[in-house]
């Protein structure tokens, strides 16, 4: 009985993975719909926020869900890939990816949710610098988010390499990937210059492909190992 409820909560993780994937694309597509970027004028990137500060509070609320299920994900993961001839790299696994999703959750929880409660409306009636700045923020925070994550991918990938767990091209997807996301940090995700959008762009791209895939392979496997030992019971 035990076997049975741990693996049923290994499943939960791979699903988790799964509803991450989901719920960052809902985040992206709610957040754009704001018609907004960081090329833009102040007083556009303020009126459009104070406008919108609903979607600004949509936005932070799946950063929630999407936060916790990827901690979940993460957790799991690493314990699959946890390897005691290379343990560096497994703790960079976990070093990595919590660090990645800390900084991110710190930019689409706290700092957008609150310009979506708050300081939105205060920044039209009073101050636009102080909307625009934290706008440019969370800006900032998903680049060095994206700079710890490709300690994760680059981890990951590498540990993939070494066993059969994944698909060797999924761990390419991993390594390249990784290598986007931290030369983009020297263009701070199109702050500083606009390389860096374009890699962050392709390094999240590829997390995201390698996070739903192998929560969809990871989640069978356990479905079918399940099965497996019900059966022998």
């Amino acid at each position: 009985m035990a076997t049975r409820r741990f693996g049923r909560w290994e499943r939960y993780a791979w699903a988790a993975g799964i509803l991450y994937v989901a719920a960052l694309i809902a985040e992206i597509a709610v957040g754009a719909s704001l018609g907004i970027n960081q090329d833009d004028s102040t007083a556009k990137i303020v009126s459009r926020m104070h406008e919108h500060r609903d979607r600004l509070l949509v936005t932070a609320y799946i950063a929630v869900v999407y936060s916790v299920a990827f901690a979940l994900y993460l957790s799991r993961l690493h314990e699959l890939m946890r390897s005691e001839s290379a343990r560096v790299l497994s703790s960079l696994v976990l070093i990595g990816g919590v660090l990645f999703i800390a900084l991110h959750a710190v930019s689409d929880i706290g700092i957008t949710g609150l310009l979506g409660a708050k300081l939105a409306a205060y920044g039209a009636a009073h101050d636009p610098g102080i909307p625009y700045t934290l706008f440019l923020m969370t800006f900032a925070l998903d680049s060095v988010g994206g700079v710890f994550s490709s300690l994760f991918l680059l981890a990951v990938g590498s540990l993939a390499m070494r066993s059969a767990v994944l698909p060797r091209w999924l761990a390419w997807v991993a390594l390249i990937g990784g290598v986007a996301a931290f030369l983009q940090g020297f263009g701070l995700g199109g702050v500083i210059a606009s390389f860096g959008l374009a890699l962050e762009l392709v390094g999240f791209v590829l997390l995201l492909i390698f996070v739903l895939v192998s929560s969809i392979l990871l989640l069978r496997r356990e479905r079918a190992s399940g099965t497996l030992a019900g059966s022998v019971e």
